[in-house]
């Protein structure tokens, strides 16, 4: 028995350390990496110009990480936009500027990332001799949309140029857009405050149309050469970009490789315009381009364009921005 006792202690021990090894080797062991969580991120841009700034990114779809899937849409009007944010269908949206700050401010969760388009109004003629601001004075000229953004800014820039919008010239609002571009080529009226691409529209359909005053260019005059205007932007919602930041720097870097491409290639970018559904037909699209003012821009860089342009709409109509200058959190920071 005595004999016994030293081998079955040998035993234990070597059990011991047999059994201890194995559990150091099991702690050892590195987990395996759990698979990325899949995200799908909708994207929106308003049918016409803003979704220029877009179109090589709905075509190619660029990569915004492993597991990360994009779709993008095309929404034919403003409300239909705003009814998609409000109900937070939609992560990422191109629309205008000031449909941005009033949706922020009020209470809608998204964040202005970029800036796109600086400007798309023109005033056309066909037929009147306009040089300078003065020779509007006495003149009718038709302005889309009474209380919107190119009604505004038209009548900020008469205002600075020493013209008074209400007394000085006759602002008319009975037509819309296509029919203000119709009516210039056929020479039923004028004048007339456009936007892009019935700008283009108006100068294809006749060629007695011209521009006579880049609304963009004056801004600069009256507000600082270094403050464009700007008009349209990229927002994006604050959950998205507080949980997936990766993401929302990878989709602004393909954004603004998407403008410059579009800058750069404005035959094959209206084609896609056309092929996509932006409302346009390539032509129009090409040559409308180059006065869409494409630019890309990130928040913190153009906060004080946009704080400027923001103060002229609060000043005019404060409900235009929803009532308020918006704080400074509405400007995302990467």
């Amino acid at each position: 028995m005595k004999k016994l006792v030293p081998l079955m202690l040998a035993f234990l021990m070597t059990l011991v350390l047999v059994t201890g090894g194995g559990c150091s080797s099991q702690t050892e062991k590195k987990s395996p990496t759990p698979p990325p969580e899949k995200l799908t991120v909708n994207v929106a841009a308003l049918r016409g110009p803003t979704a220029l700034s877009m179109v090589k990114m709905m075509e190619s779809k660029p990569a915004l990480g492993e597991e990360v899937t994009t779709n993008y849409q095309i929404l034919e009007t403003p409300d239909l936009l705003t009814s998609k944010l409000v109900s937070k269908e939609v992560d990422i949206a191109a629309l205008p500027t000031n449909m941005a700050a009033s949706l922020y401010n009020k209470g809608v969760p998204y964040q202005l990332a970029a800036m796109s388009s600086w400007g798309v109004m023109y005033a056309v003629s066909n037929g009147e001799t306009v040089n300078s601001w003065a020779d509007l004075k006495g003149k009718t000229v038709y302005v889309v949309g009474k209380g919107a953004t190119p009604d505004i800014v038209f009548r900020f820039l008469l205002s600075k140029n020493g013209l008074n919008p209400d007394t000085d010239v006759k602002l008319d609002y009975t037509l819309d857009q296509v029919q203000a571009a119709q009516s210039l080529i056929a020479g039923r009226i004028k004048l007339a405050v456009l936007p892009e691409p019935w700008v283009t529209q108006a100068l294809k359909g006749s060629n007695t149309c011209k521009v006579i005053l880049d609304l963009q260019e004056e801004w600069k005059k009256v507000v600082g050469k270094d403050v464009a205007l700007a008009q349209t932007c990229l927002v994006v919602k604050k959950d998205l970009a507080a949980k997936h930041p990766n993401v929302v720097a990878a989709f602004l870097s393909a954004y603004k490789d998407s403008i410059d491409w579009a800058n750069q290639n404005p035959s094959a970018a209206g084609q896609l315009a056309e092929k996509l559904g932006v409302g346009m037909k390539a032509p129009v699209a090409e040559a409308a381009i180059p006065r869409c003012n494409l630019r890309y821009e990130d928040a913190q860089t153009s906060k004080p364009a946009v704080e400027a342009f923001l103060k002229v709409l609060y000043d005019y109509a404060p409900q235009s921005i929803g009532g308020k200058m918006p704080d400074n959190d509405f400007y995302y920071k990467e």
